[in-house]
């Protein structure tokens, strides 16, 4: 199975295969061109027996880090993390069409989009530090003498959902660290020349949460509201959520990932996009 994968996964930068670029590794390795700092990621998953997302998630950071240690690169980076201009990283100010850019997004991403990936879940959303917190509040949204939580707007309006998902926020997560934010018009959003308006974005509370205008780069994580589960699953959606990324990314030049989501109603779909691929849960029921 994995061999088949190194020979169907293909970095866009120069449409080589995984298998192709290992056999290059091998070969410098044997010349003595070997560093460990750049292996020491990928031997620990390999040794923990990590999930297969993120084995291979590391070994198309190896190939990147390795080719940008001998390579002189832009500064510009790809959604793939290659050492290349990003194509959509040219376009600037006016000439930033929504249709051109996503048009240009979705060369990026085409070959490096991983859909409804096994373990997703268990990854993000198990075992993690919150989760005794998100426990309590789960069973207090489902509680029968508070059942108002449990129950979405129908249908579910933009205006409806983004009201619901703030007193829910004000009424269940005022103690979290971080918090979202939705904005009102393309002028809320500091930082870029590129015009956005965004259903959710979700920043620390430290960094100015609370204001009416925010900075992206401050935003940790993007989320986009829909009227129909077919929507989510929509190839408009993706690249529109792809240009939301590309922005926090643009505007944190060290940020190595970001996490995304969509939903309509109790169903979501959630994203990680980094600078090799992005990769998703499939379509979540959250009731």
């Amino acid at each position: 199975m994995g061999q088949k994968a190194a020979f169907n996964l293909h970095l866009q930068s120069n449409n080589r295969n995984v298998a192709s670029e290992l056999s290059t590794l091998f070969a410098r390795v044997r010349k003595g061109d070997f560093k460990y700092r750049h292996y020491c990621s990928l031997s620990r998953l390999v040794i923990q027996k990590a999930p297969d997302v993120d084995i291979w998630n590391a070994v198309l950071n190896l190939i990147v880090t390795v080719s940008r240690s001998t390579t002189l690169v832009s500064k510009h980076h790809s959604f793939d993390g290659t050492p290349m201009r990003s194509v959509s990283s040219t376009q600037k100010g006016p000439e930033q069409t929504r249709r051109l850019v996503e048009a240009r997004i979705f060369k990026e991403i085409r070959p490096c989009t991983f859909r409804s990936v096994a373990g997703f879940f268990t990854k993000y959303f198990q075992g993690r530090d919150w989760s005794g917190c998100a426990e309590v509040i789960c069973q207090r949204v489902l509680d029968a003498s508070d059942g108002k939580w449990a129950k979405f707007p129908d249908p579910p309006v933009q205006d409806k959902m983004l009201d619901w998902w703030l007193r829910f926020q004000d009424n269940l997560l005022s103690e979290a660290r971080n918090v979202y934010f939705t904005t009102t018009t393309k002028n809320d959003l500091s930082g870029l020349d590129a015009e956005r308006q965004v259903d959710l974005l979700l920043q620390s509370k430290d960094e100015g949460g609370s204001s009416e205008k925010h900075a992206w780069n401050d935003v940790q994580v993007v989320g986009e509201l829909k009227q129909s589960e077919q929507e989510i699953m929509a190839k408009s959606t993706l690249l529109q959520i792809g240009c939301y990324v590309r922005d926090v990314f643009s505007a944190q030049p060290t940020r190595c990932f970001v996490h995304a989501f969509t939903v309509r109603g109790t169903k979501m779909e959630a994203w990680v996009f980094d600078r090799s691929v992005l990769y998703s849960s499939g379509i979540l029921d959250i009731y």
